[in-house]
């Protein structure tokens, strides 16, 4: 009876240990599962700032190309303006 009641006891010890290991594992898990969700809020996050800036840089790059153009119609202008003057400037034979 006696070998009973410490083969039980050591059984019920064996179990507490166990039971104390699973309890910091499940902390460990949960830690690394809110750690998980916050990595995954900040992909998240960083996408969202990513699509906004490639939409900022499709925007830009439009309003470069136009003011391109606008710069050679101003260029081309300019050019006919000068050779419009020079043609003045040059005496009548």
């Amino acid at each position: 009876m006696e070998q009973d009641i410490r083969t039980l006891n050591a059984r019920i010890d064996s179990l507490i240990n166990k039971a104390q290991a699973l309890n910091t594992e499940n902390h460990a898990l949960k830690t690394a599962a809110g750690e998980a969700l916050s990595l995954r809020a900040k992909v998240e996050a960083l996408t969202a700032e990513n699509n906004n800036l490639r939409a900022k840089e499709s925007a830009l790059l439009a309003e470069r190309d136009d003011l391109s153009r606008k710069n050679d119609l101003a260029r081309a202008r300019v050019e006919a303006i000068i050779l419009r003057l020079k043609a003045l400037e040059t005496p009548e034979s």
